[in-house]
């Protein structure tokens, strides 16, 4: 191995002093430069083979020539180029073909190994490094996509691309993307036909690449990507029409539906749309066709996506098809029809019902009967019964209703969302004594996180000691949140004349319920006895703190306790 390295070494001697001549480096960069190559190859040359020690050196000589190129520009210097910069390539090169070689199954390295060779104006090598690729990784069509790429795009030959497209098809006959790019080459060349004669030949081959790709791929997104390449390409109507037949005889697949409505909104039409052309409206007829289309799929096709891509697409119309106010109409048609036919998501509910009450143009009876079919068809949807909630605001034993009706149905989080939303709607007194009686004895988890709202909407509209007297009623029926122990402590503190007993009766509440688990409830509570001047309350506090606690929340008191009198 040393006597490589050290060949390699000697190999290098002229492009190191051709360095110095040309003082493009001083003789301790050159002698820095000379440590870093050795120490390089003695790595790439251990037994042991590490794909970072080839990484490394090859990207060190890669900096190393753009600083010569840096240099160069700077002292206006040409000479001497073949003898360093096309010796560093050359043997990056060699570099490269050894790294490949011992990592073969790595595909990122020929990709780096032909970028390489661009920079170094190495073009012609690169179909070797592919051929050599598509030899170890053939069994990936992607592979053969590339090749193809490169030849078409970076060497402008059609003839080699179209070769290994066909070696690719031949070994993976389902490939959808190396059809595609053989149908877009044969397009390419159709467009650069310059006889009539050499047209219809190519208008031929093009026609046997694509009914030969759809005889091997079952896939309608085959068709439409197709029918797509020959539309952007403006090829031949012939080509364009035979495609669109292949795509109308499938309309036993949904996608078909909403792919030729789509194009019809882009110009592209099939005369078979017109038997579902809907007149009634003054829409134009791109949007008639669309919309008849999608109508018409949704009734074969009852599903949710499908409608959803229906609005979706017609609030993405553009201006020169409809007017903003033909949209919105259009719009709010597609979505009644939805939900007459329960095709509706959550989010689409949400979205239809904020659009019908911006129009402002239908009674609250009519929104309420869509909302209570609505309830039927799709109870889950949260939305739905916020807006039968607040639809009935002035009527709280209506709301209430509601409310009991969603919890039998919707998620924990959501029916507490409603609960939630009832109570910040109450305005009456005998509505919160309602709830009141709803709550006593009530297991439901969800009714009972609502304990600490309905304390506080209990003082605000009723007074201090209603407030109180719920308090009282909800610590005799545990299990009780800490929120409600702290909004009572606030609502005592708040007073002009604060009660200290009642207030400390709260805290003891609190810690017994909750003080083994929590030891910031025992720091309150001792700030609140310093606070108001019952300072020789708090050690007993302390103490009782320390022997309440779970152990290792003990000794995390403690030292919060010490660093707050630190502070």
């Amino acid at each position: 191995m040393a006597e490589q390295v050290n060949q390699r070494i000697e190999d290098m001697i002229n492009e190191l002093e051709q360095m110095r001549r040309t003082n493009l480096f001083d003789d301790e960069e050159i002698r820095e430069i000379s440590r870093k190559r050795k120490e390089f190859e003695y790595r790439i040359q251990r037994r042991v083979k590490s794909k970072e020690d080839f990484i490394n050196y090859i990207a060190y000589e890669l900096l190393l020539l753009e600083n010569i190129s840096l240099r160069r520009k700077q002292n206006k210097m040409n000479e001497k180029k073949n003898d360093i910069e096309y010796a560093i390539a050359r043997r990056m090169n060699k570099v490269f073909k050894q790294f490949i070689y011992r990592f073969q199954n790595d595909i990122e390295i020929y990709f780096e190994y032909m970028k390489f060779c661009r920079s170094v104006g190495f073009d012609h090598a690169i179909s070797g490094i592919i051929g050599q690729m598509l030899q170890i990784h053939g069994d990936k069509p992607k592979m053969w996509l590339l090749a193809s790429k490169w030849e078409r795009l970076e060497q402008n030959n059609l003839k080699a691309a179209k070769q290994f497209l066909l070696k690719g098809i031949h070994r993976h006959p389902e490939s959808q993307v190396l059809y595609l790019e053989l149908f877009e080459i044969e397009l390419t060349l159709l467009y650069q036909a310059e006889t009539d004669e050499d047209k219809e030949k190519q208008i031929k081959i093009a026609d046997v690449v694509w009914r030969n790709g759809i005889k091997n791929i079952n896939n309608v997104t085959f068709l439409f990507d197709l029918c797509n390449l020959c539309l952007k390409c403006e090829t031949d109507k012939f080509l364009t029409d035979n495609i669109k037949k292949e795509i109308w005889s499938r309309l036993d697949q949904k996608e078909v539906w909403s792919y030729i409505a789509s194009k019809e909104l882009e110009g592209c039409h099939w005369e078979e749309c017109e038997e579902f052309l809907n007149s009634e409206h003054d829409y134009s007829q791109e949007i008639n066709i669309f919309m008849g289309l999608y109508e018409e799929a949704l009734q074969r096709f009852p599903d949710e996506k499908l409608c959803t891509k229906y609005i979706h697409e017609l609030l993405g119309v553009q201006e020169r098809i409809c007017s903003d106010y033909q949209k919105i109409r259009a719009v709010k048609q597609a979505w009644l029809f939805a939900h007459d036919n329960g095709l509706l998501t959550n989010d689409l509910y949400a979205f239809g019902i904020s659009m019908l009450k911006l129009e402002n143009e239908i009674s609250n009876s009519d929104l309420m009967e869509i909302l209570n079919n609505a309830a039927k068809k799709n109870p889950q949807a949260r939305c739905i019964w916020e807006e039968k909630l607040l639809l009935n605001n002035s009527d709280e034993k209506k709301m209430l209703s509601i409310a009991q009706e969603a919890s039998k149905v919707l998620k924990s989080d959501d029916a507490l969302y409603i609960w939630n939303l009832l109570l910040d709607n109450v305005k009456s007194n005998d509505m919160l004594k309602n709830l009141h009686k709803r709550f006593q004895n009530c297991e439901n988890i969800v009714i009972l996180t609502i304990k600490p709202k309905l304390l506080q909407k209990m003082y605000d509209y009723i007074g201090l000691k209603a407030a109180r007297d719920l308090y009282e009623e909800f610590i005799k029926t545990p299990p009780l949140q800490v929120e409600v122990h702290k909004v009572m402590i606030d609502i005592e503190k708040t007073q002009d004349k604060p009660n200290s007993k009642n207030i400390r009766k709260c805290y003891e509440m609190l810690i017994q319920l909750h003080g083994t688990d929590n030891f910031d409830l025992w720091m309150e509570y001792m700030k609140f006895e310093t606070d108001s001047g019952n300072v020789q309350a708090v050690p007993n506090i302390y103490r009782r703190a320390i022997g309440s606690l779970k152990k290792e929340l003990a000794d995390e008191f403690i030292k919060a306790q010490t660093l707050a009198k630190l502070n």
